[in-house]
């Protein structure tokens, strides 16, 4: 029998992890599928999506109290990588008492919900050692941590985790520093990019374990695109993100506050911690000319089927920093172009003046401005180009078949070596 645990945050409670709905489908070569949800809040345990049959069971992992973390940090004191990753960080002059704390909780996390899952697999009949299987971390931070400490028990899995964005550039986390890598890279079968630009990155910084290093891009379902005009002087824009500080929806909102002579009808699909600032500055500086609508949280189903119904002109994205935006090759299926910062791998989707706009990461808003207008008020034989290269683009990289089904076999191979 060959299974497939997956360490997932959250998924499928709640609302985080969207795109992992679209991977999950393609498993079918699986025997069991058993989801561990981390870090789930309370608020989403009755708020669970809907999975693609009775082959996947899911082990759900609650984040727990600060007293419960405290009480396995000082467990985590037994543990002799704790004590490697010490003296690794003293020898490169990086030791600080915030990375000491981030050490901690990484280790105690680990511990603590690798505990939790154990304990499932031996109540439900799921652990036994004869079977195969792939220990699967959809990401690169302390998550392939709980797959190695649930791997001493099942003998027989091999393990990969994927890197996305934040859970792969140390640079993005607050005292840039992610514990343990160097050992997860020496300790995991196969370590899987969503991008070129992120294994560039890894192999950059740690050449010995570049065999391990692997891309597979991610992909989206096909939903068929429809004939949509151009803009002809008033153009639909739409952006798809949470509204938090690394996304940057405020340069959105500055560069249309400069658009002058062109009717703009602005949708923002996304909820976060900065979306009342937002609304704020929407109400406070754009002008008669410019209709925003901030829809706040909205399914991700629901998103793409109103991508398929509305004539959505134009997709922006300025973000600080991205693995691989899945929310651009979203609207790439449907031959939306995209005018995005050309930051982590997103050069790798946008192709600047073929199937959209790159941006510099620190533009200036009027320029944004100005490329806005300047596909508002663009002839419909240069619009339709644009919108047919984006299509045959995504067809050709991002096709959800075509990708999916090529990592499955990756995770099957590894179980057979």
């Amino acid at each position: 029998m060959s299974s497939l645990i997956l360490l997932a945050n959250s998924f499928p409670y709640g609302n985080w992890e969207p795109y992992l709905e679209t991977e999950v489908q393609y498993y079918d070569d699986f025997d069991q599928i058993l989801i561990c949800s981390l870090q789930i809040r309370k608020e989403h345990k009755d708020n669970i999506r809907k999975l693609p049959s009775d082959k996947f069971k899911i082990c759900p992992v609650y984040y727990a109290p600060s007293y419960v973390y405290l009480l396995n940090a000082i467990m985590a004191l037994a543990d002799k990588n704790l004590y490697k990753e010490l003296q690794k960080l003293l020898k490169q002059r990086k030791l600080s008492l915030k990375r000491i704390i981030k050490l901690f909780v990484y280790i105690s996390r680990s511990n603590y919900e690798a505990r939790i899952i154990l304990k499932y697999l031996k109540e439900n009949g799921l652990y036994n050692s004869e079977d195969v299987g792939v220990i699967y971390s959809y990401r690169f931070e302390y998550q392939p941590y709980v797959g190695l400490l649930i791997k001493k028990h099942l003998q027989n899995y091999k393990i990969v985790a994927r890197g996305h964005g934040s859970d792969l550039y140390e640079e993005r986390n607050s005292v840039s520093y992610i514990p343990l890598r160097e050992f997860l890279l020496h300790s995991l079968d196969k370590v899987i990019m969503i991008a070129d630009a992120g294994k560039d990155y890894l192999t950059k910084k740690f050449p010995r374990y570049r065999d391990k290093i692997v891309v597979s891009k991610l992909g989206t379902i096909d939903y068929s695109v429809k004939e949509t005009k151009g803009p002809q002087g008033e153009i639909n824009l739409v952006s798809c993100s949470n509204i938090v500080p690394v996304k940057r929806i405020h340069l959105i909102v500055s560069a249309l506050a400069e658009v002058k002579n062109v009717n703009v009808n602005w949708t923002h699909y996304g909820e976060g911690v900065l979306l009342d600032e937002v609304k704020e500055l929407c109400n406070r500086i754009l002008p008669s000319n410019i209709n925003y609508d901030l829809r706040g949280f909205v399914a991700n189903q629901n998103v793409l089927k109103e991508y398929a119904e509305k004539p959505y002109h134009l997709f922006l994205n300025v973000s600080e920093s991205e693995g691989i935006p899945v929310s651009i090759m979203e609207v790439m299926s449907f031959g939306i172009p995209c005018i995005a910062t050309d930051v982590g791998g997103t050069k790798e989707i946008v192709s600047d003046g073929r199937n959209g706009v790159l941006l510099e990461k620190n533009f200036n808003p009027e320029e944004l401005s100005e490329w806005i207008c300047r596909f508002a008020k663009m002839s419909e034989n240069e619009y339709q180009n644009y919108r047919k290269n984006t299509r045959e683009d995504w067809e050709n990289k991002y096709k959800a078949d075509k990708n999916y089904e090529e990592f499955v076999k990756t995770l099957c191979h590894e179980i057979r070596e």
